[in-house]
């Protein structure tokens, strides 16, 4: 072996566990100062070209011949260091997926495929700016015979020896000439800045100071005495308990340390209020990133990251990739929320692997929720390095909000709306005419839920997922909410011709009409996933929202969690019954919780607050631990159920989904892979399936899953990821690896 090469390992970018390992390639001498761990570079595989990532180097190659150089380095900051390098081979590990599969979520904004890694980095923008070379004194004779050059370097003297170029030339009134002269006489210099595509929300003033009550200065006390190693704390205080503020006051002392905040929320619609409370307090070093800026705004952001300039970035789950330098803490608002599930290649869970990354960097993660998830919670309470801290009481109002439930088997149709009842309807007047604002939430989007036939009986479908159609009224068509087929609506049953259609149930459109007709000359805002596409939307309709005056904001999921707003007084619950009939084992806790973060909006501040829940079940559990704000029972009693079925946390799960366009070789394949699992896995298991996944057929694709459960997930995630190394499923398959669950449909 030549003592003079040096060599690298590198993961080359192919989708497949069976060549999940690295490869020995012979480093350029042109390249030996410039490559590093963690460059992106393009190997020769083969008769092709391939993108890898380069894990380590090393003098010498245990293969004796044969190797080949890399042929060349893609231009893109260094991916991962140690750190993230030590977190990826986790992910890929526990997650059973590939590792260049997982590298691709460390990269660049725009650099997420080979094509794109192939190609240049996004441009960067930049404009001239003039610079004084010299001191300029006014009475300078020569400077007076050329007025237009004189009134430039009077221009550049105001405003500190330093301006844009074309606000310099109107300022002075001069011309292009004159500022020619002047650089090429050497008293002024053009430089190039670099000019980023910055995305602010506007940001409001500051409320005053805050005081912390006792509850909320014992949190930040518990943090603050391990901000220099790693611990997992759960803040679970009551809805409008100041969790806020306690974020707040961790970041202020870890900021001064000189470590930089990552600050996690589940959506985007929680961002703006975030962003505005944060950089209130703590300056203009705060940023936020996630998937509404556009490709060019994540990318100079994600170099502003790189490069130290941020302070404290909020963002969705996506944002845990970004490279932070001297990362101090992870926060997570809202831990409980299944959005920080990722439902794409690799089907990670934003909270596990941002514990990782604490444990992997010694410091803090910092989690809160008013309603923790079931496994969130008895982790807290049993694990030796997590703390549970509690905020039984609100900040600002110690009013209890009076819950009111109304049972929609008793109205009189004939009489009474079922979506605006006569209760809601007389609460909603009786704040409105005060002046306060009312939050409406249903849990489904669109008009209606389906459309029938009154003559004939036939329901659209779908014929990608053989399931009903929803009517959207603002766009005229009928939509598919699992796999996204449109169909004009033409108001005609396409069986029978009959013009008999009847829109059957209830989406939040069907609402905002219902509430535009009752409630005419009242501000009316509507938030779901359809309407707030456009970049900024989500601050545009809070903006609006939140002006002076009453107000009725109706919205889907979105507008259960994060709004702090002082004078919402009301919040109605038009149907929960939707949450409660899903066949998945964490619906009465999804279902908890949306009804509590909702209800939650309600009597902020120092207003009196009222919940109106409409239902067909108020027999329910989950109803009746939500009237009573009491979570303790609700999860003690969750927790039971969850021990006699096995069920996390006292198991791990793992649901394996095969999918294919043909039911019987779907059929055949599930019944190959649990053979091959019964063959390889040699421990205490037990395995549910392969059986039809409750939405069995989605986009044309029929699915059967099989459920295997552990209280070992390390070893079983090891085995089954050994095991399907070997594994060659037919081509027309798909194979979904979801560990960790959040939705088994």
């Amino acid at each position: 072996m030549d003592p003079g090469k040096k060599y690298a390992e590198v993961y080359v970018d192919i989708r497949s566990l069976g060549v999940d390992h690295p490869f020995d390639y012979i480093i350029p001498p042109k390249m030996k100062s410039s490559l590093g761990v963690g460059s992106v570079v393009m190997v020769p595989v083969l008769n092709r070209t391939q993108v890898g990532y380069v894990v380590a180097l090393k003098e010498k190659s245990s293969v004796a011949t044969g190797l080949k150089e890399i042929s060349g380095l893609v231009d893109v900051p260094p991916v991962f260091d140690s750190h993230r390098l030590e977190l990826a081979l986790w992910i890929s590990s526990y997650y059973i997926q590939p590792l260049t599969t997982v590298l691709r979520l460390f990269l660049p904004p725009g650099k997420k495929s080979k094509k794109a890694l192939e190609g240049a980095l996004p441009t960067h923008r930049y404009r001239d700016i003039i610079k004084t070379a010299v001191s300029y004194d006014r009475h300078d004779p020569l400077w007076c015979r050329r007025k237009a050059q004189k009134r430039i370097m009077e221009a550049l003297a105001e405003a500190g020896g330093r301006m844009e170029k074309s606000r310099l030339l109107e300022k002075a009134g001069s011309g292009r000439a004159a500022l020619k002269n002047i650089l090429e006489g050497g008293q002024a210099v053009l430089e190039k800045e670099r000019v980023m595509r910055d995305f602010r929300y506007e940001s409001r003033p500051a409320g005053g100071d805050i005081r912390l009550n006792s509850y909320q200065k014992a949190c930040v006390d518990s943090i603050s005495s391990a901000l220099s190693t790693h611990r997992v704390f759960l803040i679970h205080g009551v809805t409008g308990s100041g969790k806020t503020e306690i974020y707040i006051d961790i970041s202020r002392k870890v900021l001064e340390m000189g470590k930089k905040v990552l600050v996690l929320v589940p959506e985007i619609s929680l961002t703006p209020q975030l962003f505005s409370r944060f950089e209130s307090a703590l300056g203009d070093r705060v940023a936020v990133y996630h998937s509404h800026m556009s490709e060019p705004e994540r990318y100079d952001r994600w170099m502003e990251i790189l490069e130290g300039d941020i302070g404290l970035v909020i963002g969705t789950r996506s944002a845990l990739f970004t490279p932070v330098r001297d990362l101090g803490i992870i926060i997570i608002d809202e831990e409980h929320d299944p959005s920080y599930k990722e439902n794409s290649l690799v089907r990670y869970n934003t909270r596990d692997v941002a514990e990782k990354l604490c444990l992997i960097r010694d410091i803090p993660l910092v989690m809160g929720s008013a309603t923790p998830s079931i496994v969130s919670r008895y982790m807290a309470e049993n694990r030796q390095d997590h703390t549970l801290l509690r905020v039984p009481v609100k900040a600002q109002n110690t009013r209890t909000v009076k819950r009111q439930v109304v049972d929609l088997r008793a109205i009189d149709t004939k009489k009474e709306d079922r979506y605006i009842t006569g209760t809601l309807y007389r609460s909603m007047r009786q704040e409105l005419g005060r002046g306060n604002k009312v939050i409406i939430f249903i849990n489904r989007r669109g008009f209606s839920n389906f459309v029938v036939c009154t003559a004939c009986g036939d329901i659209p479908r779908c014929p990608a997922c053989e399931l009903s159609y929803n009517y959207h009224r603002d766009v005229g068509k009928l939509m598919c909410h699992h796999c996204g087929r449109e169909e004009a609506y033409t108001g005609i049953c396409r069986v029978c011709g009959s013009k008999t259609l009847f829109l059957a149930g209830s989406g939040v459109q069907r609402v905002e009409a219902a509430l535009q007709a009752r409630f005419p000359g009242v501000p009316l805002f509507r938030m779901d996933s359809d309407i707030t596409t456009r970049k900024k939307s989500h601050q545009e309709i809070i903006n609006g929202f939140t002006r002076p005056g009453k107000a009725i904001l109706v919205g889907t999921q979105m507008i259960a969690k994060g709004l702090d707003i002082a004078d919402v007084t009301l919040v109605g619950i038009i149907n929960c019954d939707s949450m409660l009939s899903l066949p998945d084992y964490h619906m009465n806790e999804r279902a908890y919780q949306r009804i509590t973060q909702v209800s939650g909006r309600a009597g902020r501040k120092d207003k009196e607050g009222r919940v109106v829940i409409q239902t067909y079940r108020p027999e329910s559990g989950v109803i009746s631990h939500s009237m009573e704000e009491d979570y303790e029972s609700f999860y003690r009693q969750e927790l039971e159920s969850r021990r006699e079925l096995s069920y996390p946390p006292f198991s791990h799960l793992i649901n394996l989904v095969v999918s294919g366009l043909d039911e019987k070789a779907v059929e055949t394949e599930a019944k190959k892979i649990l053979d091959k699992i019964h063959k390889d896995i040699k421990m205490n298991i037990d395995i549910l399936g392969p059986a039809p996944a409750p939405f069995y057929r989605i986009n044309r694709y029929y699915r059967k899953h099989i459920l295997v459960k552990s209280r070992d997930i390390g070893r079983l995630t090891g085995l089954l990821g050994r095991s399907l190394k070997s594994y060659r499923k037919e081509k027309d398959i798909r194979l979904i690896i979801d560990v960790d669950p959040v939705w088994i449909l």
